[in-house]
C-alpha cells in the first residue's frame, strides 16, 4: 500500500469533497478489527460509489483495492470483489441478464464526451420529445431543467473510467484461489467483462465444470452466459446433484439460446418464475424468481402470460420494498399483452399502503404509462 499516499486525493473529488479519506478507508479493509472494515467499507460505498453514480476518484482507489483483494492476507476479500464489481457497473440492474453491452457504453460515453454544450442541450431536448407518454415526458423536462453540462461530462467519465480500472486489475488467478468465497465472488466479477472473454472464459468454464463448490459452479454458469462465446459445457449443469447448480444451468442455457435452450431447461426457467427464498447466488441478489422472470423475458417472449400471472402472484406475498421491482418487471411483460393487463393493474392496485409509499413504485408506473397515484389508478381500472 505504499503507493496509496502518492495518489493527490486531494485533488481528486468524490461524494462529499475531496477525497482525502480514501486512503485510510481502503486501508482499514486489511484492518483485525471487523467493525473497523465494516465502517470503512460503508464509507467507500458512500463516497466513491454514492448511489451507484462514481466520481474522479474512484478509479483510482481500484488498483488498491485489487491488490488487498489479492493478497490472502486481507480478510473478507470476496466483499472487496463485490465492491470493486459495484465501482465498474455502478447497479448490476442495468446490466442483467443481457451483460455488460460494453460496445454500446463506449460509443454513447464517446457522444457525451464530443458533444459542446450546444449540442447536448438539443440533445436532451430531442429526448424529451421523444417521451413515450406525458409522465415520462415530464420526469425527462425535469432532467432537462437540472442538467450540468460539466457534472455530466465528469461523472460520464469517472463511469467509464472505472469500469476500465477494473478491467486492467482482473485478479483472474483468484479464480482459483483456495477459499471458495472468493472464487464465488471472482466468477461474479469476471463475467461482466466481455473484453477479457478468451481469458476468463476458460477459467469460468473450468469452475463450472469442476468445482467442488456448489455456489461457485453456479456463479460460474451464469457468468459464462453474460460472456460472448462462452466456453464449457453447461448443460451437463442440468443433471448436477446439486438443485442450485440445475436451476443456474437452466437459467444460464436459456440466457444463453432462448427458445433453442433444451426443454428441460425452459421448463426449469418458468418453474423458477414461483421461486420462494433467497439463495446463495450473487446475481439478483439471491432471488432466482426474479432472475428467472428477466431471462424470460428477454429470451422466452412467448412466455409472457405464464410470466405475468407468476409475477402478479408474487407481487399478493411481496414486502413493500420488494414490490415496486417486481411491479416494473411485470408492466414490461404484460406491455405487449393488453388482455393481461388489467389483472397486472389490479395487482398493483390493491398493494399495500406502505408499497405505494415508495416513490420507486411511483416512478415505474409514470415510466409505463400508469397513473402513479391509486385512486387514480383504481379510476383508471373503472373506465377501462
Amino acid at each position: 500500500m505504499d503507493d496509496l499516499d502518492r495518489v493527490s486525493w486531494g485533488k481528486l473529488k468524490h461524494a462529499y469533497g475531496r477525497a482525502t479519506d480514501v486512503p485510510g478507508q481502503i486501508r482499514a479493509l486489511a484492518s483485525a478489527d471487523e467493525g473497523e472494515r465494516q465502517k470503512a467499507m460503508s464509507a467507500l460505498y458512500g463516497n466513491i460509489f454514492h448511489q451507484g453514480t462514481r466520481f474522479p476518484a474512484t478509479p483510482h482507489a481500484v488498483p488498491f483495492l485489487a491488490r488487498l483483494a489479492a493478497d490472502p492476507a486481507t480478510p473478507d476479500r470476496e466483499l472487496i470483489l463485490y465492491l470493486l464489481a459495484s465501482l465498474a457497473l455502478g447497479y448490476e440492474e442495468g446490466h442483467l441478464p443481457e451483460g455488460v453491452g460494453i460496445a454500446r457504453w463506449r460509443e454513447e460515453s464517446a457522444g457525451v464526451q464530443s458533444r459542446s454544450k450546444e449540442e447536448a442541450d438539443a440533445h436532451l431536448r430531442q429526448w424529451v420529445e421523444e417521451a413515450p407518454n406525458d409522465a415520462v415526458r415530464r420526469d425527462r423536462a425535469y432532467v432537462l431543467r437540472t442538467y450540468d453540462y460539466k457534472l455530466e461530462r465528469m461523472f460520464d467519465a469517472a463511469m467509464l473510467a472505472s469500469y476500465d480500472a477494473v478491467r486492467e486489475n482482473l485478479p483472474i488467478p483468484l479464480l482459483a484461489d483456495g477459499d471458495p468465497h472468493v472464487r464465488t465472488a471472482a466468477a461474479y466479477l469476471a463475467g461482466w467483462f466481455p473484453e477479457e472473454a478468451e481469458t476468463t472464459g476458460p477459467a469460468l468454464a473450468g469452475l463450472a465444470e469442476a468445482d467442488a463448490d456448489p455456489v461457485t459452479v453456479a456463479t460460474a454458469m451464469f457468468a459464462l452466459s453474460l460472456l460472448p462465446k462462452p466456453a464449457g459445457a453447461i448443460e451437463r449443469g442440468l443433471g448436477h446433484a446439486d438443485g442450485l447448480v440445475r436451476d443456474v444451468a437452466a437459467l444460464a442455457l436459456v440466457n444463453l439460446h432462448g427458445e433453442d435452450a433444451p426443454r428441460q431447461a425452459r421448463d426449469g426457467v418458468g418453474r423458477l418464475l414461483t421461486a420462494t427464498g433467497p439463495t446463495s447466488l450473487p446475481y439478483a441478489e439471491g432471488d432466482l424468481a426474479t432472475l428467472a422472470a428477466r431471462v424470460s423475458k428477454r429470451r422466452l417472449p412467448g412466455e409472457a402470460p405464464a410470466r405475468a400471472q407468476a409475477l402478479i402472484a408474487r407481487l399478493a406475498t411481496a414486502k413493500p420494498v420488494d414490490a415496486f421491482p417486481i411491479a416494473g418487471d411485470l408492466l414490461e411483460t404484460v406491455e405487449d399483452a393488453p388482455e393481461l393487463r388489467r389483472a397486472a393493474l389490479t395487482a398493483i392496485a390493491d398493494l399495500s399502503d406502505d408499497a405505494w409509499s415508495w416513490i420507486n413504485l411511483q416512478e415505474v408506473l409514470r415510466a409505463h404509462g400508469v397513473p402513479d397515484d391509486r385512486d387514480a389508478l383504481r379510476e383508471h381500472l373503472r373506465d377501462h
